[in-house]
């Protein structure tokens, strides 16, 4: 393989084969009968199991910045919308994700995961992750009718909704909102002192925002009534959960069991064991020891050694096929912000980009990517890796076109999905990794060098795993 590079053979007949700046993709189609999803009206959430979720790739989009597609309601509440303060609404809303479904569709995507969408009431709450009214829509966004037709739209187009949810803290509020009115409804212990003091991380406030006492009793049965309602009455399939280390493990599954669909938490560290521990409270986490992973791997040119050390912790995950693998996301810098780039020609770092994306793609786990990075989105820290997508929806971009194969392929292969993952070959600067289930076999090389990358074991490696197939 010649410098940066992405191989995956299957045992399957028929290919589809593209290059894209010295990088060669190749494609298995696969031969199957595609079966129609049955369609759930929005007002009742079908229950989607954790194991039906791996067959799913996520779009997430922060709602606010990405589409405008209703500008009457830009200046909702008197927060006016304001697009030169990088810390203001800018005025996405739902009209303008349904105006582009089909644009998420034609990329290959299943699944959308959107911001949170309960009333905020703060001037720079465009993220939604300072809740105010927990049983009403922000205005900015739209309406619970809006929403629900998002929902009803996008299952037309068989791509499943993701909301995200909060249930640790609401905003800056002086401990005083429609929904948490009594000062007995928070904790007041002052910020986290240490976090690596589990009771100070669940018990004192992140960054000065009202913590929740899930401990009280109205809080409590507030936050599992308000979960239910928010699930049944908008349709939507799956819950990404804020903040979940700050809150205590048991509340979780009573959580989780009272939403009564997908659920996915953030639990925002690098440790496996850690991070693992949560899905058995939840049904799922965030990848974020092999967010870590990709970022120095292929962000970094670190040795491959570090994808396989990192697999090596898997038994520490209820389940890793249900681990969702990012490469960045709107808590940390965007991939091509931090990106080492070519040596022999710095400003070169697509090449590392359409890796780490092979990689997340065909890895175990649920591959999650970020709205405006298959347009070359390169912000570094809050706000500016929260860019406005308003006018980048070029459907001709390398990158557009590139993730459409990766979910072309990924969308055909059952394997790839949820199938078994074992390694094949790990060097510095190569690895190779077997996806298996039932009949279908897939072997996924990369060459994560610079430079060409001879393996006089590649081709028993190739032979060992797959079927004779066609190849470039």
């Amino acid at each position: 393989m010649t410098g940066k590079g992405f191989l995956l053979r299957l045992n399957q007949h028929r290919r589809l084969s593209t290059i894209y700046a010295g990088v060669t993709l190749v494609l298995v189609a696969i031969l199957v009968t595609v079966a129609v999803l049955a369609f759930t009206p929005a007002r009742r959430a079908q229950a989607h199991s954790a194991q039906d979720w791996t067959t799913r790739s996520i779009y997430f989009i922060a709602t606010d910045r990405f589409s405008d597609g209703d500008t009457s309601n830009d200046n909702y509440g008197g927060f006016n919308t304001n697009r030169s303060d990088p810390t203001a609404w800018h005025g996405g809303d739902f009209q303008g994700i349904i105006s582009h479904l089909d644009y998420i569709k034609n990329m290959g995507f299943t699944a959308i995961w959107i911001t949170p969408v309960v009333m905020q009431h703060d001037a720079h709450a465009y993220h939604g992750y300072w809740g105010y009214d927990f049983y009403s829509i922000d205005g900015h966004l739209g309406t619970m009718s809006k929403l629900q037709e998002l929902v009803t739209q996008a299952h037309n187009r068989n791509i499943w909704v993701m909301l995200d949810v909060v249930a640790n803290h609401t905003g800056y509020y002086n401990y005083n909102t429609p929904t948490f009115p009594d000062s007995a409804d928070y904790h007041h212990n002052g910020n986290v002192a240490d976090y690596n003091n589990q009771w100070d991380v669940e018990n004192q406030d992140v960054a000065g925002l009202n913590d929740l006492d899930q401990s009280n009793s109205y809080t409590r049965s507030t936050l599992l009534n308000n979960v239910n309602w928010l699930v049944n009455t908008t349709g939507v399939d799956g819950l990404r959960v804020d903040t979940v280390k700050h809150v205590p493990k048991d509340f979780w599954k009573a959580y989780s069991q009272s939403a009564g669909t997908f659920t996915i938490g953030e639990v925002f560290n690098g440790d496996p064991g850690y991070v693992g521990d949560y899905t058995h409270y939840l049904d799922a986490t965030l990848d974020y020891p092999m967010y870590y992973t990709i970022h120095d791997v292929f962000g970094q040119n670190k040795s491959m050694y570090n994808i396989s050390s990192r697999y090596s912790s898997d038994y520490q995950y209820r389940d890793p096929n249900t681990n969702g693998v990012f490469i960045d996301n709107h808590d940390v810098d965007r991939f091509l912000c931090d990106a080492s780039g070519n040596p022999s020609a710095t400003w070169d770092k697509w090449p590392q980009l359409e890796m780490a994306l092979s990689f997340s793609f065909s890895s175990r786990g649920i591959p999650i990517m970020y709205y405006g990075t298959e347009q070359g989105f390169n912000g570094c820290a809050d706000p500016a890796n929260r860019e406005d997508m308003f006018n980048s929806f070029s459907t001709t971009s390398t990158l557009y076109n590139y993730v459409a194969k990766l979910n072309q392929a990924r969308n055909l292969n059952p394997a790839v999905q949820n199938g078994s993952q074992h390694e094949k070959w790990v060097d510095d600067t190569f690895y190779a990794f077997e996806r298996e289930k039932g009949t279908n076999n897939v072997l996924v090389a990369l060459n994560n060098s610079w430079g060409v990358v001879r393996l006089p074991s590649l081709i028993w490696i190739i032979s060992a795993v797959a079927r004779p197939c066609m190849t470039n």
